[in-house]
């Protein structure tokens, strides 16, 4: 393994002695586009860390729809609750690039939330951070309007990549839980309105002083 689990949260608050027992028992896996990873409700075998690439954590519906959760990228690890909590996998994952992740075992990880916590606490941490996003999405689909859903999550993707944001139009659909139609119109708007400019479908750059703005002018309208 080229790059030490000690560049990545909750790994850096290990010992390094213990951080060089575990990756003699890491596997390191590559990921095609549209793979998916692990399926919700599959034995949690494994809690993998994200080392290159993106991966979407969501449900996938009848008829292949699938609706994002949470995005996950270099550093992120997916799904860890399993590791807790020995049950299955709580959202299905699936790799929205190629990229490379690191597997350790589940068991493992259990067992460094018990004998460091420190450790503990990062990892808590993590999983607070990941809960609160994957609450602040499916809370706001049920009754904000498509625009502002558009906007709320341009913004919480800008916390994450900064202001090029790697998503198509296709997958922040899919974020928002609208059409990609829907998507497209709303983006195009705000790129009249000078707010967004893209790459052709494969990304936005986004202004989020100005798109949080417009998002407060607009509730004020109402």
């Amino acid at each position: 393994m080229k790059q030490s689990l000690e560049s990545f949260a909750p790994f850096d608050a290990l010992p390094p002695k213990e951080i060089r027992k575990i990756e003699a028992l890491c596997i390191e896996r590559d990921f095609a586009k549209g793979e998916t990873i692990f399926a919700e409700g599959s034995s949690p075998d494994t809690v993998w860390i994200v080392k290159e690439g993106r991966v979407h954590l969501g449900k996938r519906h009848p008829r292949g729809k699938f609706s994002t959760i949470c995005v996950m990228a270099e550093g992120d690890l997916l799904c860890f609750i399993s590791a807790v909590d020995h049950k299955g996998y709580p959202a299905t994952a699936v790799a929205k690039s190629p990229g490379k992740l690191i597997g350790i075992p589940s068991r493992l990880f259990a067992r460094l939330l018990t004998k460091y916590p420190a450790f503990s606490q990062r990892a808590m941490t993590i999983l607070c951070h990941c809960l609160r996003q994957a609450e602040a999405t499916q809370g706001s689909h049920s009754y904000e309007r498509a625009e502002k859903r558009v906007v709320n999550v341009l913004l919480m993707l800008e916390k994450k990549f900064g202001p090029e944001i790697p998503l198509s139009r296709e997958e922040i659909a899919e974020f928002a839980g609208l059409a990609v139609e829907t998507v497209i119109r709303i983006t195009s708007r705000l790129r009249k309105a000078g707010l967004v400019s893209s790459n052709g479908q494969r990304s936005l750059k986004i202004d989020a002083r100005k798109l949080a703005a417009h998002l407060e002018k607009k509730s004020h309208l109402r």
